[in-house]
């Protein structure tokens, strides 16, 4: 039985990444993304939080985590590298400080080379995806790995019992709803990215959902 959600936690008071992305804004590039009527594309991924504190735990010594953007068995998936440079191309050179590279599966991480689901993806789904400014194609989303540890830390302030990550696939569209934020969502109109929220306190059907995060770079 799907899990209902329990409330939408309301987290606003404190903007950990300043960009925080209001409900009401996520809802709105969620249907932009929807409208792209490309079925391939997955709505949304689920990773448990234990087995992802223990990837970052063994990948410490990286400074970024870059979350690509692969096609696997025909569907939109996300590919991750911990890595020690924050651009595009992955680096596998058989040396001490090469990209760690894991694949989502389910909600689970498993080590894999990704770079064919790479390639697959330009040629299938991001081939299918519109232009956007500076004709740039949506490859990854780079996070500094202290980012994420901080980003981690303060939710589980907030909520002690979090048992997930929610990724929410979205497109960005130009919006004045958020002032503060309204000239980065002019600068990447069009382009795919996702919007983080941790779950928490599941029992039995019921979950609690914090508010949205995107604190993403994206590349190129």
């Amino acid at each position: 039985m799907e899990l209902e959600k329990l409330n939408q936690e309301k987290t606003y008071k404190k903007n950990f990444f300043i960009k925080e992305i209001k409900k009401e804004i996520e809802e709105i590039f969620i249907e932009n993304y929807n409208k792209l009527g490309i079925k391939e594309l997955t709505k949304s991924f689920l990773i448990d939080l234990e087995i992802f504190e223990k990837v970052i735990s063994n990948n410490i010594n990286k400074s970024f985590c870059k979350f690509y953007l692969i096609q696997k068995d025909g569907s939109l998936n996300l590919g991750l590298s911990f890595s020690n440079n924050e651009d595009c191309p992955i680096k596998r050179d058989n040396l001490f400080d090469d990209d760690v590279l894991y694949v989502l599966e389910n909600d689970t991480i498993t080590p894999k080379d990704f770079r064919e689901m790479k390639t697959d993806f330009v040629n299938g789904i991001g081939a299918k995806l519109p232009t956007h400014p500076e004709n740039k194609k949506d490859t990854l989303i780079s996070y500094k790995l202290g980012e994420i540890t901080s980003y981690l830390e303060d939710m589980k302030n907030l909520h002690h019992d979090i048992y997930a990550l929610k990724f929410n696939m979205f497109q960005y569209s130009p919006t004045n709803i958020d002032q503060e934020l309204s000239a980065h969502f002019i600068e990447r109109d069009k382009r795919i990215a996702f919007c983080v929220h941790v779950l928490f306190g599941k029992k039995k059907h019921l979950y609690g959902e914090s508010a949205g995060y995107d604190l993403g770079n994206l590349k190129p």
